[in-house]
């Protein structure tokens, strides 16, 4: 399957980065990279310049995904972040929305959700 779209994936948890890596390729995107903490996510991000970005709001590290989001803002204003977080309580919910996210998905996200927010068909 061609790719339509490219992907960097944020995210902390090895596993979980590579379940979103196999479904991201199943579902035709292009995986550019990915990133664990903050300072490899702005760097990766930055270097590779994908159409969007599957943003964890926690980070190994003192920085979350919200910090990535901010840093890379000024150089890549039109990127589409989509947060994918376990975080369903309101304050970190609150702190994601803030950032104006493109998306906001809740773990554990699943092909229809993938598809749907990176505006694939749903088969």
């Amino acid at each position: 399957m061609e790719s339509r779209f490219s992907v960097v994936i944020v995210e902390d948890d090895f596993l979980i980065m590579e379940y979103l890596r196999e479904l991201s390729e199943d579902i035709g995107l292009n995986v550019l990279g990915t990133a664990d903490v903050a300072e490899q996510a702005v760097t990766t991000i930055l270097e590779n310049r994908p159409d969007f970005v599957f943003m964890d709001l926690r980070l190994g590290g003192d920085r979350d995904g919200v910090d990535v989001a901010q840093a890379i803002q000024p150089d890549m204003p039109d990127l589409k972040i989509i947060y994918i977080t376990g975080s369903s309580e309101p304050t970190s919910l609150a702190r994601i929305r803030a950032d104006h996210p493109y998306e906001v998905l809740i773990k554990p996200v699943v092909e229809r959700d993938l598809r749907r927010a990176v505006g694939i068909p749903v088969n």
